[in-house]
């Protein structure tokens, strides 16, 4: 089915959407209501342009332009290992946004089960809707419209005082064999009472074809629950993804967590923690790489619901060539959350004069007894550290390369799960080989 975006052929969109859905979810009326319902609040609202504070740095005048084929089962033959090799991983795969078990571990061992939305039983379609319920939010409406496809959603449980000590490994392929296929994806991962878990998402994207990937991650940490969590962005060039990641933090729990991206076309990553349990703790790192013209859009926002919670934001980022990167970054402090601690720090470096970044830390703070700080600098690397080397018989672009892992190696080594490390390690310095000398 092809399909535009643009304001003027809603209601053409509307019957066709409606059609679909009605085809995909006969029998499951929940899953069926609630994509009629988050699909009724995208067609009341205008696509997201420039003039949107959230959508202020990105170029998005394709979604009223272009003609969209949704996405369909792939040919399985099509499937290529992935090039992150783990040992031991409980992996999950999907092939432009829909879930393919065939290629995904059969035998996921106790404390853990993975089920379709659409078969769902009573208890899980109560977890499901729970939880997509507290991800509704009113700036990105791409990802209303993403609920409208949830047919193909995945609920992953973790079962309570249950330790995985395998990776939980995501592995997203977009086939890119049509051109403007609109693929979509939505996991939610529901982490039981005193429950532990390492979650990795891993994106990537073969062939030059333009597609759009919608997609979003749910994921609830119940009352003393632990996870480690990375999200790798690794598609080609004329990839255009609008992603979230949502974490729901109760009572006690912890999260970890990691995000790598080099850019593309537009990479855009809505990141949302919500402390909704008091004595819960986050940490959010993330590094940023773009390059050539790719462009690189992360949106963090943290909102301390409750008192006694702690968060710790460190995002780091590297832009090179003719590349663009947008960092905002909002700490949240409720009313009654008294007593929060809450630090966020944004670095960046630019490598030549094309190179652009925006960033915009942000402190709402309704609260009066808190410890909160904010800050965010851009600047090129200092050159007198760049003659330091060269005085000890560094050529310039290597001291450059030298300074630049340095100045995001320490997030580097907060990465877990060693394969990963590595790999993510070799990528960074494969980036950075490619340093031009920009002495203008």
């Amino acid at each position: 089915m092809k399909f535009s975006l643009a304001n003027e052929y809603k209601t053409k969109l509307s019957d066709d959407i409606a059609g679909l859905i009605d085809l995909d979810a006969p029998t499951s009326s929940w899953l069926k209501n609630f994509r009629t319902q988050e699909f009724s609040r995208f067609i009341k609202q205008s696509l997201p342009d420039r003039k949107t504070e959230h959508w202020k740095y990105n170029d998005v005048s394709f979604l009223g332009s272009e003609n969209f084929t949704n996405a369909k089962i792939s040919d399985k033959s099509n499937y290529s290992p992935s090039p992150l090799h783990l040992n031991e991983t409980i992996i999950f795969v999907f092939i432009d946004g829909i879930f393919y078990p065939e290629h995904s571990t059969n035998q996921l061992g106790t404390g853990i089960s993975a089920t379709s939305f659409s078969d769902a039983n009573e208890k899980q379609i109560k977890i499901i809707s729970s939880h997509l319920t507290s991800a509704k939010q009113q700036k990105n409406s791409l990802i209303q419209f993403n609920n409208s496809f949830s047919q193909n959603g995945l609920l992953i449980e973790i079962e309570k005082n249950k330790q995985i000590t395998c990776p939980i490994y995501l592995y997203n392929i977009s086939d890119n064999k049509v051109e403007n296929q609109l693929t979509s994806n939505h996991v939610v991962i529901n982490c039981e009472e005193n429950s532990q878990c390492q979650i990795i998402e891993h994106f990537s994207s073969k062939g030059n074809t333009s597609v759009l990937s919608l997609q979003q991650s749910v994921i609830n940490i119940e009352k003393l629950a632990q996870v480690d969590y990375c999200r790798v962005n690794l598609e080609k060039d004329s990839h255009r993804q609008i992603g979230r990641s949502l974490f729901l933090l109760q009572k006690q729990s912890r999260l970890k967590s990691f995000f790598y991206s080099e850019g593309s076309q537009l990479n855009k990553t809505d990141i949302d923690v919500f402390h909704q349990g008091a004595h819960s703790e986050s940490q959010i790192t993330g590094i940023y790489l773009p390059s050539e013209n790719k462009v690189i859009d992360y949106h963090l926002n943290v909102e301390h619901q409750v008192a006694n919670c702690t968060s710790r934001e460190l995002f780091r980022g590297i832009i090179a060539d003719s590349a663009k990167a947008t960092f905002n970054g909002k700490i949240h402090i409720f009313k009654d959350a008294q007593k929060s601690d809450a630090q966020l720090s944004n670095k960046n470096l630019l490598l030549t004069n094309q190179a652009e970044v925006n960033t915009k830390p942000e402190l709402e703070i309704y609260a009066d007894d808190v410890v909160c700080a904010h800050g965010a600098t851009v600047a090129k690397i200092d050159d007198k550290a760049i003659y330091y080397l060269q005085t000890r018989g560094i050529d310039k672009t290597r001291a450059k390369k030298m300074l630049s892992i340095g100045f995001i190696n320490e997030l580097l080594e907060q990465i877990k799960n060693t394969e990963l490390k590595s790999f993510l390690t070799a990528r960074v310095q494969a980036e950075l080989s490619e340093i031009k000398d920009d002495s203008n």
